[in-house]
């Protein structure tokens, strides 16, 4: 089954990209170029290592996510750069907390409680992926959660791919976006 879904995945990343190119070491889907970063960074550290990238169409950001192909695409990006197999399964505990796992997304809220939106200006639209409990704004009743990963949880997280929103200051790798040099992105 997981072979099929990454044929699936690779095969959708192919389709639309004629007339495209990115940058050496970066991935090439929809119209957009794609790289996992795996140093474990804050949100905002994160998003300012993206802005370092760019191509002649545009800055990069952290990967703002449209739809369930591009949700699966930059999971498996972040699941083939690391051992899946060795990321134990998260577990809450409040007295030692467990480092999460996941990469960081561009989606976030800019005021507290208010609406979602992507680091890359683009519009969200009608495609979320939360969890069934999330968002849930509760990082051991301390923190807010204002940032978004798609994270592993556990073997069936890794199944769903699901998002969790995510307090802005916890460390984890994340993906960078950035439009592709040649005919207009989508």
């Amino acid at each position: 089954m997981k072979i099929l879904i990454l044929i699936t995945v690779v095969a959708m990343a192919t389709v639309g990209n004629a007339g495209y190119s990115c940058p050496e070491f970066w991935n090439l889907f929809g119209g957009n170029c794609y790289r996992y970063q795996g140093n474990r960074l804050t949100w905002s550290a994160a998003e300012a290592r993206c802005n370092e990238d760019f191509t002649s169409a545009g800055v990069g950001h952290l990967a703002s996510i449209h739809s369930l192909a591009e949700n699966r695409f930059v999971y498996e990006m972040f699941k083939s750069s690391v051992g899946i197999n060795d990321i134990p399964d998260w577990v809450y505990n409040r007295e030692d907390p467990s480092p999460a796992y996941g990469v960081w997304i561009g989606l976030r809220q800019t005021v507290a409680d208010g609406p979602w939106k992507n680091s890359d200006d683009t519009d969200q639209g009608d495609f979320f992926n939360w969890r069934s409990t999330e968002p849930n704004n509760n990082y051991y009743n301390v923190q807010v959660e204002d940032c978004v990963h798609i994270w592993r949880f556990d073997d069936d997280s890794d199944i769903q791919q699901t998002w969790n929103d995510m307090y802005c200051n916890e460390v984890m790798s994340f993906v960078c976006k950035m439009p592709a040099d040649g005919e207009s992105c989508e």
